[in-house]
């Protein structure tokens, strides 16, 4: 019995504390830049199209996935990357972590 779920959307990320500009977002290694995929107000990043959640694998699919048995959905997710100055210097900041949020303001 297949079982589908909707995937969680987040469509904001607080910015990395004393983040300057320029800052640019990677998702799935493809670049955002500000006005081109990403607006940043409010000390929040907001995404467009909003980023897909990674979703949690239950202990039944797990259970499955250990005897062989495939699992149906998108599991992953997408990844967030950032790159922004911080005292002068560039940062990156990897694998960003982000849970769903609400509709953009």
């Amino acid at each position: 019995m297949a079982r589908t779920r909707t995937p969680s959307l987040a469509h904001w990320v607080s910015v990395p504390d004393s983040a300057a500009s320029p800052i640019r977002a990677y998702v799935n290694g493809t670049e955002r830049v500000e006005g081109d995929g990403i607006r940043i107000e409010g000390g929040r990043i907001y995404f467009d199209p909003p980023l897909r959640v990674p979703l949690g694998t239950s202990f039944g699919a797990k259970m499955l996935l250990s005897f062989g048995v495939g699992v149906y959905g998108d599991l992953k997710g997408d990844a967030l990357d950032l790159q922004f100055m911080r005292d002068g210097a560039q940062q990156w900041v990897t694998n960003v972590p982000f849970t769903a949020t609400g509709e953009t303001q």
